[in-house]
């Protein structure tokens, strides 16, 4: 055998003698979160779209169907402040606070898309939401991020944060309509006392 053959045989030979020693890489036993199936994709669309769609119509039950128990809220791109994490309960109740004061609101939530696996989403999609007294409007455009966690009650939304891109109209109906807000609250026990006296006398 001449020198050079012999020289490929032996470092041959001392390769696969380094591959025999090298431990194989482990395999993770750790299974991978599911991916999300068709109807996932389905409840968690519906999820962003309702909440929407129903505090539109005032429907504050069916818009508290959507929520997790906290809810954390990033409105700083829109109003600046702080991110805020609270109940449901507590959103929902400043949501009406304000809402109800207008003649009208409407939020249109389009291309929605959702990624995620497991029991976690998230889903981005744009919205234009409009709102109305008479013929004042105010209208904001922006790009949403729902954040949903797998709950056993279904999909519910844990978070949300508004990336405005543009608006038009007058912010100032937002002030009109929290005051409208307030002064039906002030008006409904003094005619309510009215009523009272009327109806016992």
């Amino acid at each position: 055998m001449s020198p050079v053959s012999r020289r490929h045989v032996l470092a041959s030979a001392v390769f696969v003698a380094t591959l025999a020693a090298t431990p194989a890489p482990a395999l993770s036993t750790t299974p991978s979160p599911a991916a999300l199936t068709v109807e996932d994709r389905i409840a968690i669309a519906e999820a962003v779209a309702g909440i929407g769609l129903y505090a539109d119509l005032r429907e504050w039950n069916q818009v508290k169907s959507y929520f997790a128990a906290r809810v954390t809220t990033d409105y700083t791109s829109l109003f600046g402040g702080e991110v805020a994490t609270s109940d449901r309960d507590a959103l929902i109740a400043q949501w009406q606070d304000l809402l109800p004061g207008f003649d009208a609101t409407q939020h249109l939530i389009t291309n929605i898309v959702v990624e995620g696996a497991g029991n976690d989403a998230v889903a981005r999609s744009h919205v234009r939401a409009t709102h109305w007294i008479d013929t004042r409007f105010w209208t904001v455009g922006a790009s949403y991020l729902h954040r949903l966690v797998r709950t056993p009650e279904g999909w519910r939304v844990s978070a949300i944060s508004i990336h405005r891109l543009y608006e038009d109209g007058d912010r100032a109906v937002l002030t009109a309509a929290a005051d409208r807000v307030n002064a039906a609250r002030i008006e409904q026990p003094i005619r309510g006392c009215s009523e009272r006296h009327q109806w016992e006398y």
